[in-house]
């Protein structure tokens, strides 16, 4: 599976083999905004793509192969 992370503008903004590499560049857009913990709760990175208007998507290899 690979993990597609969209901005609020639709841009592709990564694409991830791994749910630790995607935590990994979330917390990263999290510490650039200055909104990492305390100064916002602690939530899930999928919490947090929801919270600023992004979102994920999820597609299978063979998708990724074959080209959508």
């Amino acid at each position: 599976m690979n993990f597609l992370l969209y901005d609020d503008k639709e841009i592709l903004r990564g694409e991830f083999s791994s749910i630790y590499d995607l935590e990994f560049y979330v917390d990263g857009v999290r510490s650039s905004r200055k909104e990492e913990y305390p100064k916002t709760p602690r939530m899930s990175p999928f919490d947090y793509i929801k919270m600023i208007g992004w979102r994920m998507e999820i597609v299978t290899v063979e998708k990724v192969a074959h080209g959508g």
